[in-house]
Formats: C-alpha cells, sequence, structure tokens
C-alpha cells in the first residue's frame, strides 16, 4: 500500500483522538451503562460486520458527518486494507467501559479478531445530536497494529 495513503489514514485517526482528547478535559458525568449500550452495541456491531463484508453503506450507517468527511467511501478500501491483513476479520465484542468526555461517551470493547491472539480494543466515539445518536470516532488497538 501506498505510502501516503497509511499516513493519510493515520492522520485522520489522529485528528480524532485530539478532539477526544481536547473533550477528555472536561468533567466527566458518570454514564449510564445500560442506556448507552442500547444504542452502543448494535452501531457498533453494525460498523464492525460492514467492515468485515467490505460493506461502506452498513459501516457507515450511523456516523456524523465528520467521520463521513473523515472515512468516505473512497478512502473505505484503504481502511479495511490497512487494518484487516494485520488482524484480520472481526469475530466477536465484549463490552468493557463506558465513561462521557464532554459531550461525547466512549464505549470501549474486547473484540476478537481472526489474525490476533490477543484482545483488539475497539474504541467507540458517540454523540447525540437533534435526538439522534451517531457514531463520531472508531479506533482500534491491538499488539499487531502497534508494530505497524
Amino acid at each position: 500500500m501506498k505510502k501516503i495513503t497509511i499516513w493519510m489514514i493515520l492522520g485522520v485517526m489522529t485528528m480524532l483522538a485530539l478532539v477526544a482528547s481536547v473533550a477528555a478535559c472536561a468533567e466527566k458525568p458518570a454514564a449510564d451503562e445500560s442506556q448507552v449500550r442500547a444504542y452502543a452495541d448494535p452501531i457498533t456491531e453494525d460498523t464492525l460486520i460492514g467492515m468485515n463484508e467490505n460493506d461502506y453503506a452498513k459501516f457507515s450507517e450511523h456516523f456524523d458527518e465528520a467521520m463521513k468527511n473523515a472515512i468516505p467511501e473512497a478512502n473505505f478500501g484503504q481502511l479495511v486494507a490497512t487494518i484487516k491483513p494485520v488482524i484480520g476479520d472481526y469475530v466477536s465484542k465484549e463490552f468493557w467501559t463506558v465513561e462521557k468526555q464532554g459531550e461525547y461517551t466512549l464505549v470501549k470493547y474486547k473484540t476478537k479478531f481472526t489474525n490476533e491472539s490477543a484482545d483488539v480494543i475497539v474504541t467507540v466515539s458517540f454523540h447525540e445530536v437533534e435526538g439522534k445518536t451517531y457514531l463520531s470516532g472508531l479506533w482500534f488497538d491491538s499488539p499487531k497494529l502497534r508494530k505497524q
């Protein structure tokens, strides 16, 4: 894969991490775990299955505008081509933590992928706009990915 593409994807992920970090400076009110999981679990599942199936419509169905701009359909194939050869296909997830960071809710899952023996930590950021919850950030962390 071209180095410029990898740097572009890493740049987008860094930008999203920076937004989450800035939000982290705000006071952290408690999040109602059961209420958050009611939307976070199915949205995260759809997103990860969409990635497995190379289905951008399913992958991005719950994205907010910033995420759609950060990972447009034209870049989706490059993202999948960067992640899947390293950790494989998504298999399952286990809820781990939830925390509020300003207007964002961060949910972490310990997930299993076919080519990674360790847990892949998937962090998903959500926020609400006009009564609807959107996915606003998506990060993957695992030993194999850190070696890249």
